[in-house]
């Protein structure tokens, strides 16, 4: 069994990994100054979950005693997979600029062959993982 220093300064890490990927992935779709709709939504999710990973890391750095462990893959996935996207986004938008969004590269964006609304479900089921375990973890 992990000590539980490493396993808590692990999950810190892991925290902190999604949480600066989804931060970085919001401020790139963010970057655009026109956004179809679903891209808008994307950027609300993405929003809700900074909105529990940011907490998740201070939990993790602060408190030792309660375990999270079984969040580390969801976490790592997590942050991966906005990282990932977030390399999508760029690949993508080589007709965009700060000035206009081409409806094109939107509509070429895929991750894992799915589209944004997809990526959005997937953000959205992360994000409903991570709350559970910490309403779960304050009880």
């Amino acid at each position: 069994m992990a000590e539980p220093i490493s396993l808590a300064s692990g999950l810190l890490a892991l925290s902190t990994f999604a949480f600066q990927c989804s931060v970085s992935l919001y401020e790139t779709v963010n970057s655009f100054r026109s956004h179809p709709k679903r891209v808008r939504e994307l950027l609300e999710e993405l929003e809700a979950l900074n909105g529990v990973l940011g907490p998740l890391a201070d939990i993790a750095n602060t408190t030792s005693d309660i375990d999270l462990s079984a969040l580390a893959l969801p976490l790592l996935r997590c942050g991966s997979a906005c990282k990932e996207f977030q390399q999508e986004i760029i690949k993508c938008s080589a007709r965009s600029d700060d000035n206009r969004t081409s409806f094109r590269d939107w509509a070429r964006l895929k991750y894992l062959g799915h589209d944004i609304n997809e990526f959005r479900l997937l953000l959205a089921g992360y994000k409903a993982t991570i709350s559970i375990a910490l309403t779960y973890a304050n009880l």
